[in-house]
């Protein structure tokens, strides 16, 4: 083997080891990267959605209270508007849910509950302040309120904390999830990086010994038949460039024994 085929050898080597390494990066970045984005695409808006739907919520009965005590027209345009905001927030979050696939099918119908009691909210409010504007008396609007939109708000409530904790434990997990893959990518690249190094610098030790120790024993055979001992062989060691150098100086050792035997004669 050449000299030069030992060293690209060594060399490519090291080349694979810097690809498998840049491969591990590759994918411990691809892995992060889908998780931030089903992030971004999926948790983040649907954790928005519950909280633009709990202040609707909110506003809807603070203004529909203040209808009920006041009777303003104003206040009673501000629930039906605040109203349709929230139905239309809680056909989103349904689609959202819905295009995550069978695997959210609790998110599913917990969002398909919202939609069902924000509706039944709706027709409450409604009719209480038809009644108001009937003009029932406060006593028998408050019992009205008392039996049908606060239990109901109350329900729509208590289910868009329940999302709101379940969407937060989801962005916990995938941010642990976003941080363990970080810290395997990192401690896998270490290790090959490491297992790189190490392995590098025995390939360049074992690359050098294979080089030196011939041109060193060669020397020193060179050195002998200067010196006029030529009775000792020159061995050839490799097969490259430095074993066909030893050949020639063999040859010459040879050469020079002969020739000198023959003047002794």
């Amino acid at each position: 083997m050449k000299i030069s085929t030992k060293i690209l050898l060594g060399f490519g080597f090291l080349i694979i080891l810097v690809w498998i390494v840049g491969i591990f990066s590759i994918s411990s970045f691809s892995s992060s990267s889908n998780l931030f984005e089903r992030m971004d695409n999926d948790t983040m808006p649907k954790l928005t959605a519950v909280g633009e739907m709990s202040q609707k919520v909110t506003e809807a009965h603070v203004e529909f209270m203040e209808f009920l005590l006041s009777g303003k027209i104003s206040s009673r345009d501000n629930v039906s508007g605040i109203i349709g905001n929230l139905e239309t927030l809680a056909r989103g979050h349904l689609r959202l849910e819905t295009e995550t696939g069978a695997q959210e099918a609790e998110g599913k119908k917990a969002a398909e509950d919202l939609v069902q009691k924000i509706q039944l909210f709706s027709s409450s409010v409604v009719d209480v302040m038809d009644m108001k504007t009937r003009g029932l008396s406060d006593e028998d609007l408050l019992a009205a309120e008392e039996k049908t939109v606060r239990p109901t708000f109350d329900s729509m409530m208590a289910l868009l904390a329940k999302q709101n904790d379940r969407y937060k434990s989801e962005l916990a997990v995938m941010r642990k999830d976003v941080k363990d893959s970080q810290d395997r990518g990192q401690l896998v690249i270490i290790i090959i990086a490491a297992f790189s190094m190490v392995v590098g610098i025995l390939m360049a030790f074992i690359a050098g010994r294979s080089i030196s120790r011939p041109i060193t024993n060669l020397t020193r055979s060179a050195d002998e038949i200067s010196k006029g001992d030529l009775s000792k062989p020159v061995e050839k060691e490799t097969g490259d460039e430095i074993g066909e150098l030893a050949e020639a100086f063999e040859r010459m050792r040879v050469s020079l024994k002969v020739m000198i035997e023959e003047e002794s004669k």
